[in-house]
C-alpha cells in the first residue's frame, strides 16, 4: 500500500507502507486534522509526537508542513522499520525519531522533549484506555506550555483533566478527541 503526503513541502510524495495489518487514516481525515490544528496552533519551531504511528504518515505530514521535529512511536517491529525506511526516502531522517515501543510500557520522560502536538491513533479496540494513557503522557511532564492532544477513534474519548478544554469532530465513522491546554 501506498500514502501520500496531503500538504506541506512533502506534498505529493509516496510512502511505501509494508503490510502489517495497519489501518492508515484516510488522506482526508489527516488534511482536516491538520487544518484543525493549524487554527488553533503555530505549527513551526514546534515538536509533533504521534503514538500508535503506523505507517509514520501523520509524523510526516507533520514535517512537511512546518513542525521541527517528530517522534513516531510503533510498537510493531515491521512497521517501525516502514518508517525508518520512509524518513530516509523522504529525506527526513534528521527530523523524526522512530521509537519502537509499546506506548502503554513506554517511560515518556526518556523522550526528554516537550512536546505541542500529540497525535494517538490506537487500534480501535484499545479506545477505552486511552483516558489512562492520556493522565499518563500528561503526568510524565513531556506536554509543552501550549499543547493540543488528539485521539482518533470510532467513538468519542472522554477524559477530563484539570486546566484542559475538549471538543470532537465527526469524519464518517471518525472521531477525532481535541484535547487542549488553554482556554
Amino acid at each position: 500500500m501506498n500514502l501520500r503526503v496531503s500538504s506541506g513541502v512533502l506534498r505529493g510524495r509516496y510512502i511505501k507502507v509494508p503490510d502489517t495489518g495497519l489501518r492508515p487514516t484516510e488522506e482526508k481525515v489527516r488534511s482536516a486534522f491538520f487544518n484543525t490544528l493549524f487554527s488553533m496552533i503555530e505549527f513551526e519551531g514546534r515538536n509533533f509526537l504521534d503514538i500508535f504511528s503506523g505507517s509514520g504518515i501523520f509524523a510526516f505530514e507533520a514535517i512537511s508542513r512546518g513542525f521541527s521535529r517528530s517522534f513516531s512511536i510503533e510498537a510493531n517491529p515491521k512497521a517501525a522499520s516502514g518508517i525508518r525506511k520512509s524518513t530516509e526516502e523522504l529525506g527526513i531522517r534528521n527530523q523524526v525519531d522512530v521509537i519502537n515501543a509499546d506506548a502503554f510500557s513506554l517511560n515518556f520522560t526518556t523522550l526528554n522533549e516537550k512536546f505541542n502536538t500529540i497525535f494517538l491513533d490506537p487500534p480501535y479496540i484499545l479506545g477505552d484506555k486511552m483516558p489512562d494513557l492520556l493522565n499518563k503522557i500528561v503526568d510524565s511532564g513531556i506536554v509543552g506550555e501550549v499543547c493540543v492532544i488528539v485521539v482518533e477513534g470510532n467513538s468519542e474519548t472522554s477524559w477530563q483533566k484539570a486546566g484542559w478544554s475538549v471538543k470532537t469532530k465527526k469524519f464518517g465513522g471518525t472521531y477525532l478527541s481535541i484535547f487542549y491546554n488553554w482556554e
